[in-house]
């Protein structure tokens, strides 16, 4: 599977704070990754989008005269790759390191869990939203770094592509759910991470319908049957079903009784969202009419065509393919500038063609 962006804004990095760095030995506390013989330079990212450190950030912080093979960029105990914009020696006056920066998510959640289970998506994190980034020098390896690919579209003898699978979806974040509770009088939460505790939509009763639209979607009408995966649980002793719908045609009707929970997933016809519109429902199906229930996320997976929605940055995926690909982007907001294409799963930059006004195309290598 390739993981590719498409950018065109850059957001640049000014300051890098000195961070302190520890080693522990055994039990594994996710700090196994740091080496306690170097500095690491922390900084904050929010937002999802195209970051550069650029020379001057790294002379202020003492270390702009490193040769670009023995930066390495960590974040979440992962190696980030990065685009050194020279491919070996110091930067100049001008030169930059670029990375994709995402903000925080809840993979690192997982094990707090008392089932792992119970954490329906690690979209979004129950501690922070920033995820903290680290910067490093180290002189005996060299890190995950992005080079150059040649996008050579006047040679190209590939069909291009209609279509690819895209998921958009909803992660709710109304509140804090607390999850899993024993009724003795009045509600008694459980101490652990348990089933049901994540963010989620509000309570959502028997006589309130949930509706959540997705618009834009941009269908290829002629791709393959689209799927929506929800999750779901019960914040009451009560019995109940719970009802999804997308523009009012079922594609669900399932139990989940009491502080049981839901997360799956139903297949139904790309028909139904031709619109380019999904308006999905959820309906608690309670007799009891103080009953509640709240979704924690709704994720829609369907063909899309390369139309580009007028964003700055696109991501999508694509399967590995012995082939190759060629690519015909439309509706992609680059303004007058080639935008670049990154390849994360095989470490690749590529700039757009931009020679037919708003297209841009992209030959990608077999993989």
């Amino acid at each position: 599977m390739k993981m590719m962006k498409l950018f065109t804004m850059k957001k640049f990095i000014t300051l890098l704070l000195l961070f302190a760095a520890y080693t522990s030995i055994g039990q594994q506390y996710n700090n196994e990754w740091i080496r306690f013989n170097q500095t690491y330079y922390k900084f904050k990212v929010g937002t999802s989008g195209l970051y550069r450190i650029s020379k001057a950030a790294l002379d202020a912080a003492g270390i702009g005269n490193t040769q670009v093979e023995l930066f390495e960029l960590w974040r979440n105990g992962q190696p980030v790759p990065f685009y050194p914009s020279v491919t070996s020696g110091t930067l100049p006056a001008n030169g930059y390191i670029e990375f994709w920066g995402a903000p925080n998510d809840g993979k690192a959640d997982k094990a707090m869990y008392r089932d792992p289970t119970f954490q329906h998506t690690d979209a979004s994190s129950l501690i922070t939203d920033s995820s903290a980034y680290f910067l490093s020098v180290n002189t005996n390896q060299s890190g995950f770094k992005i080079f150059d690919g040649t996008n050579d579209v006047s040679s190209n003898t590939l069909p291009v592509e209609t279509n690819f699978m895209y998921q958009v979806g909803t992660y709710y974040k109304n509140r804090m759910n607390l999850g899993f509770a024993a009724v003795v009088g009045e509600f008694v939460y459980s101490s652990s991470y348990d089933k049901g505790e994540f963010w989620s939509s509000g309570n959502i009763s028997p006589a309130t319908v949930f509706i959540n639209t997705l618009n834009n979607l941009h269908v290829f009408p002629g791709g393959p049957a689209s799927a929506l995966r929800f999750g779901a649980v019960g914040n009451a002793l009560n019995p109940r079903s719970v009802k999804a719908t997308i523009n009012g045609t079922q594609l669900i009707d399932t139990l989940m009784d009491y502080f049981n929970d839901i997360n799956t997933s139903v297949s139904f016809p790309t028909a139904l969202i031709s619109s380019n519109t999904a308006s999905i429902r959820f309906i608690n199906n309670s007799p009891v009419n103080s009953d509640r229930i709240v979704v924690s996320y709704a994720e829609l997976t369907y063909p899309r065509a390369f139309d580009f929605d007028g964003k700055k940055n696109f991501e999508f995926k694509l399967p590995a393919d012995n082939d190759g690909y060629y690519l015909e982007i439309t509706n992609f907001d680059n303004g007058a500038t080639a935008p670049v294409l990154y390849d994360l799963s095989f470490g690749t930059r590529y700039v757009g063609d931009i020679s037919t006004p708003g297209t841009i195309k992209f030959v990608l290598p077999a993989t």
